[in-house]
């Protein structure tokens, strides 16, 4: 986790260069920042956020998945800066936070390397997660502002290079840093800031967090009040695609919830570490005021913590494209034998067909061996051939256009009725309904096995 105090024992963020040499000194610095009351208040929010994180991982696969899928078959480029976006916040639940909480917690997994390479992805992850939420609302701005000339200005390739842009620049910033040892790592996993180059950690703040998540609560706000005028307003069908427009108007509602939590859990922990750092003077105050800080600062670090936790969830949710496609994905998952048991389940109409079939031809036969003891041979065949005309179809005749004359009666009338093609086999006329929808080439459709078993 990012760790940015004066003290190493006051807040998880940047730490400057402090010598302490005083064992006194320490030990009032464990009693101010490090009480029984705060240490078991900070292990059980540890461990609810570490589930917690796990539970959105597979949350924030399932809306990459929706993204990928639903801008592959629109070519919306929202769906690609929402992916952009989502990614940002998987490397943190997958990876940054569940070690950040368990490093905390043991000694024994504290490798500074490990600890280096957490920093760093929380950094990237931070970052591309906030400007991809100023480019969702600037992609947003574009349409509705200008909506002509949106097309052109917002194009599939323009906004994949966007999407790309992000993850270059924020990846070079953060590399330059590592890589010019602004930053280092203690043994403890605290990361701390050299010398007179903390301004590095206020210009990421600043341009990665705070600018990126004002601007889009601005952008979403203006956004609002300008669909509202549009929908009121009469639009002109040649100007605009109104199923479009009623779409994008749609999507507004998730960006707004969106941009309106990042704001609430993101924005409060900037403001707070960017005045603490201005405007009050540490070395003033007491430890009382220094404790009632040090929580202060832990609940609003876990409020900016939950944040990637609860975005896939907004998006699965308020969101409708990605509701459904989540929900026909969670049904679609086969679960033991319940696709069997759908496809069982269901009768169509040539099944049904086939298995009346069989049935009447099992008992037609056996009553047709009964009779034909008591019946001449002409009344037996007679008797067959008016079973077969109900249930047979005629056989086609030879290639060459004739049949012999000394089998004409056996291939016109056989005896044993012979099985066509199920294939061919086909009832005539029969109107297509949605009781009975048309098979494909395995015999059943893909509405069938969403059918409950």
């Amino acid at each position: 986790m990012e760790n940015d105090s004066n003290i190493t024992f006051l807040y998880p963020n940047i730490t400057g260069d402090i010598n302490v040499d005083d064992g006194l000194v320490e030990d009032t610095m464990i009693k101010c920042y490090a009480s029984d009351e705060f240490n078991k208040f900070q292990y059980t929010i540890d461990d609810l956020l570490l589930a917690a994180s796990t539970a959105s991982t597979v949350f924030n696969v399932m809306v990459l998945f929706c993204a990928f899928k639903l801008f592959k078959r629109s070519g919306d480029t929202m769906h690609l800066f929402i992916f952009n976006m989502t990614l940002g916040d998987l490397l943190l639940t997958v990876f940054c936070h569940p070690n950040e909480f368990l490093t905390r917690k043991h000694a024994f997994l504290r490798h500074v390397h490990l600890c280096a390479v957490i920093h760093f992805c929380n950094w990237l992850g931070l970052a591309v997660s906030g400007l991809s939420l100023t480019l969702l609302n600037v992609d947003k701005l574009i349409y509705f502002r200008w909506p002509l000339s949106y097309d052109q200005t917002m194009s599939k390739q323009r906004a994949a290079f966007l999407c790309t842009i992000i993850w270059g620049v924020s990846f070079g910033f953060v590399s330059y840093v590592w890589a010019f040892n602004i930053v280092f790592v203690t043994d403890d996993c605290m990361l701390h800031m050299t010398g007179q180059r903390k301004y590095f950690y206020e210009i990421f703040m600043i341009v990665f967090c705070v600018l990126p998540v004002t601007s889009s609560l601005f952008v979403s706000i203006y956004l609002f009040r300008l669909t509202r005028q549009k929908r009121s307003a009469p639009v002109a069908s040649s100007q605009v695609d109104m199923p479009t427009f009623r779409n994008k108007v749609k999507s507004l509602v998730f960006i707004f919830a969106t941009t309106a939590w990042t704001s609430f859990s993101l924005l409060p922990y900037r403001i707070f570490n960017i005045c603490r750092i201005h405007l009050f003077d540490w070395e003033a105050l007491d430890c009382e005021t220094r404790d009632i800080m040090n929580w202060l600062a832990w609940m609003l670090l876990y409020l900016l913590t939950v944040n990637p936790i609860v975005n896939p969830l907004i998006t699965a949710i308020i969101y409708a494209p990605y509701r459904i496609t989540i929900k026909k994905l969670l049904i679609n998952i086969p679960i033991g034998n319940r696709l069997q048991y759908s496809y069982r389940g269901e009768t169509t109409d040539t099944s049904y067909l086939s298995m009346s079939r069989r049935r009447t031809r099992g008992s037609n036969s056996t009553a047709d061996h009964e009779m034909s003891s008591l019946r001449p041979v002409n009344e037996v065949r007679t008797s067959l051939n008016s079973y077969d005309a109900a249930w047979t179809t005629p056989i086609a005749e030879e290639p060459n256009g004739h049949i012999e004359e000394g089998n004409a009666e056996t291939a016109s009338f056989p005896l044993t009725p012979k099985r066509s093609n199920p294939a061919l086999n086909q009832t005539p006329g029969r109107p297509k309904s949605s009781t009975f929808p048309s098979t494909g080439a395995d015999g059943f459709t893909e509405s069938e096995l969403m059918m409950p078993s």
